[in-house]
């Protein structure tokens, strides 16, 4: 996958997971997870600014429509996930979990592999960013 590619693959997760925080801090009733998921929907649309200003500057006019399987390197379950019962937070907090821990392996790849040596510092941190949301959201689920 050409590095544009995946850099519009990395844009579409990291917008999906944004609102995906969004929406979980407009449900839930904890004030400490209401704060703990704005936070991350804030690192996340930074991350998509961060990621759409790389394409603008080193692929302007790059364009890609994205398949299902694009969009399945990033994104677990649904784009919009609606908790709506007590259970179900648990299953889009297992989702999310698991979308952080494959969005990290896909930055973790793109640290390694990219042609852009100046770029794998910066995927490398995205990873470790997506891990650590991965276990933070794993103590939440407890």
């Amino acid at each position: 996958m050409s590095l544009a590619k995946a850099l519009t693959v990395a844009a579409y997760g990291e917008s999906v997971a944004s609102y995906r925080y969004r929406t979980l801090a407009e449900k839930v009733t904890s004030e400490t997870h209401r704060r703990v998921f704005t936070e991350m929907a804030d690192e996340e649309q930074g991350h998509y600014t961060t990621v759409l200003e790389l394409m603008k500057h080193h692929f302007p006019g790059s364009d890609f429509i994205l398949t299902p399987a694009d969009k399945d390197m990033v994104i677990v379950g649904p784009r919009m996930l609606e908790p709506t019962e007590q259970g179900s937070i648990r299953v889009v907090l297992e989702q999310i979990q698991e979308s952080e821990r494959l969005t990290g392996r896909f930055y973790a790849a793109l640290a390694e592999t990219s042609a852009m040596l100046e770029l794998r510092p910066m995927f490398q941190e995205m990873a470790d960013e997506c891990f650590e949301h991965a276990e933070r959201l794993n103590a939440m689920a407890d």
